[in-house]
């Protein structure tokens, strides 16, 4: 099992697949994936069906019409107390001893 991503937010799979570009990768499962499903949109914008494993792709068809949709039609978008995880630790250390 791979390790978990930082952030994920989970969602009707219902809600995702009114993208209009949404194709759902081939997946042995596939039966378990309806409507009502939960399944998890990823900070790097993939979804996954189960959060502790983060390449269980359901979708990872990546672009900016997929990012604008999460972001505008889900809200999607990293809780402001989470984004010091985001930061570029180069950039943290260059802050830090500057002051």
């Amino acid at each position: 099992m791979a390790e978990m991503r930082k952030y994920s937010k989970a969602y009707y799979l219902k809600d995702l697949r009114a993208f209009a570009n949404w194709q759902e990768k081939d997946r042995e499962d596939k039966d378990e994936l309806g409507d009502e499903s939960i399944v998890y949109l990823q900070d790097n914008f993939t979804v996954v069906k189960d959060v502790f494993d983060s390449e269980d792709y359901i979708f990872d068809a990546v672009d900016d019409d997929w990012k604008a949709f999460c972001k505008s039609q889900l809200e999607f978008e990293i809780p402001e107390d989470l984004r010091y995880a985001y930061e570029d630790d180069e950039g943290g250390a260059a802050a830090a001893s500057a002051n």
